[in-house]
């Protein structure tokens, strides 16, 4: 039986205007991997905008979970968001794994939302764990308890992550701990085990039971990313009927972070409208 109690996620608040944007990011990222797109968007319009940027469970500074289901995390989203803006729907977006996070928080608690944004993710089964397996597999091989530097850690996992750009995007789940005793102050501040051993439910999307949501929908994607294909076009509108899907040149899955400046202009374009 899924467990669909929500948990408390830790949260960032950039800005004060009158209207919430709520961020989810992917696998193995935190809410602050969005600080610069949505200072950018706060700086536009900083008497509208309010940018919350969430750590989804076993991510960040949130709490772990005995497992991983989508139903699961859009419950502890929707509980949020009822805690920052109770009575006012908000704006919500999601990258990657929190793009299904989003998606089903709005086929779940449809009276949360005013307007969805999905950034290079689709509601299908996807293959992550094709995509994940080895970089989990390269993380729980670095032995934590005789890391003593960080520059250490990052040669040691170069020889299963050869890209220093993921490298990077990793290793900002590497903590140190001056105070912990030998041999145990190093440590991955997300939920590794569990993400490693239940990647599966990552990939998968549950059945949406004929459920759909009606309002304004963006759909992004990179242009040069593999994550989203024209084939998935009818399964995101027979969800989200009032989608309209951007893509992005010189992007690849992370749009907001390939492409910081056009990813705001396509934010802000849409939510004009809504």
């Amino acid at each position: 039986m899924i467990d669909l109690s929500p948990v408390d996620l830790h949260s960032t608040v950039i800005g004060s205007g009158a209207e919430t944007l709520v961020w989810c990011h992917g696998v193995f990222g935190q809410g602050k991997n969005f600080t610069r797109v949505a200072k950018d968007l706060v700086a536009g319009d900083p008497d509208r905008w309010r940018c919350v940027l969430l750590d989804l469970p076993n991510h960040g500074r949130s709490p772990w979970t005995a497992e991983i289901s989508y139903p699961q995390m859009a419950a502890s989203v929707a509980r949020m968001i009822e805690q920052l803006s109770p009575g006012r729907p908000v704006h919500l977006l999601g990258h990657s794994m929190g793009g299904k996070v989003v998606m089903r928080t709005a086929l779940d608690r449809p009276d949360l939302l005013s307007s969805l944004i999905v950034v290079d993710m689709a509601p299908v089964v996807s293959p992550l764990n094709l995509r994940f397996d080895p970089l989990t597999r390269a993380m729980r091989s670095l032995d934590l308890s005789r890391l003593e530097t960080r520059t250490e850690a990052e040669a040691q996992l170069s020889v299963g992550v050869p890209d220093r750009t993921v490298r990077q995007f990793l290793l900002q789940n590497l903590r140190h701990d001056v105070h912990a005793p030998a041999g145990r102050q190093w440590r991955w501040q997300m939920n590794l085990e569990l993400l490693d051993r239940q990647m599966s439910r990552i990939a998968d999307w549950p059945d949406p039971q004929g459920r759909h949501w009606d309002g304004p929908t963006l759909w992004i994607s990179g242009e040069d990313s593999d994550y989203v294909h024209d084939s998935y076009q009818p399964a995101m509108s027979a969800l989200f009927p009032r989608v309209r899907r951007v893509r992005v040149k010189n992007s690849g899955h992370w749009v907001h972070s390939d492409q910081p400046e056009i990813f705001v202009q396509v934010l802000r374009g849409f939510l004009k409208l809504v």
